[in-house]
Formats: C-alpha cells, sequence, structure tokens
C-alpha cells in the first residue's frame, strides 16, 4: 500500500516536471541585444529573454496587464517595452539586468515603443493620439515627448 502510495506520487511530479518544460509557441515581437547574444521577446503577456544558443528562458516582466514590443538600447543598458497597465499601451523602461520599471508616457492614446536612438538617450514611439498617428521622441529619464512629423502618413 505504502509502495502504491510513493509511485503515485513520483508518477504525479514526473508529469509535472515534463508539463512544466513544454515548447513556447505563439511567441512574438522579438528582439535581439546589441551584442546578437539575447532575444528578447513576449510571450503569455510578459517580456523574456533567451540566449540566442538556447537554454532556459526567464521572465523579466510580471506586471498587471500585457507588455510587448521589447526594445534594447544600443548601449546595452536598459530595456524599453510597451505595456497595457493602464488598459491602454504606454511606454516603460527598466534596467537591463533587473530593477525598478518606470512608466515614461501617461496618455490615453496608444503609444507602441519603436526604437532607441544610437546614443541610447531617447525613445520613440508611435501614437495615435489627437486622432491623428504620429511618431514620438521621449527621453529616456521620461519628461514630454516630442512630435517628430505633423503628418505622418503624407
Amino acid at each position: 500500500m505504502v509502495k502504491n502510495y510513493l509511485l503515485t506520487i513520483i508518477c504525479v511530479l514526473v508529469g509535472f516536471i515534463s508539463n512544466a518544460q513544454s515548447d513556447v509557441y505563439f511567441a512574438t515581437t522579438p528582439s535581439l541585444s546589441p551584442d546578437g547574444r539575447t532575444i528578447y521577446f513576449t510571450y503569455e503577456g510578459d517580456i523574456w529573454s533567451v540566449a540566442k544558443a538556447g537554454g532556459q528562458a526567464m521572465r523579466i516582466t510580471g506586471m498587471s496587464g500585457n507588455e510587448s514590443h521589447p526594445r534594447v538600447s544600443p548601449d546595452g543598458n536598459w530595456l524599453a517595452f510597451s505595456g497595457t497597465q493602464d488598459g491602454n499601451s504606454n511606454v516603460y523602461v527598466m534596467p537591463i539586468g533587473g530593477g525598478a520599471i518606470k512608466q515614461l508616457t501617461y496618455h490615453d492614446g496608444s503609444d507602441q515603443i519603436y526604437s532607441c536612438s544610437w546614443d541610447s538617450e531617447e525613445l520613440f514611439f508611435s501614437s495615435n493620439r489627437y486622432n491623428s498617428v504620429s511618431v514620438y521622441s521621449i527621453s529616456k529619464d521620461g519628461g514630454n515627448p516630442t512630435r517628430l512629423f505633423d503628418h505622418y502618413f503624407n
């Protein structure tokens, strides 16, 4: 009886372990680190990282909303992404090695991170503010965004 009980527990644990290491499907919005060694991607509403050669993926964010479109700064020091913590998409930034996440935009438009400047000081994002899609820039430290194009589609 004790042997059957132990055998059942072992089978259940083996099932949990093998199920926990299943293949990942539907990972989206990949981004490569500047040194080309790490891939950042979105999976199940969070940002993850994995070595380019493969291996164990590590969850980077775990906020209440959905995070997407990770972008690593050219100097490799911080990670920018879009997140829907308040219902609409805003721009966030955090140190690449982990730490405090800082929200940079607070608009009711949908702010989608696009890229970083070469000096790693500014972020570029698209937004549908004022009923017109355009591209904006904002300092990695925060502040007011600057609209770069008056007529994005023209």
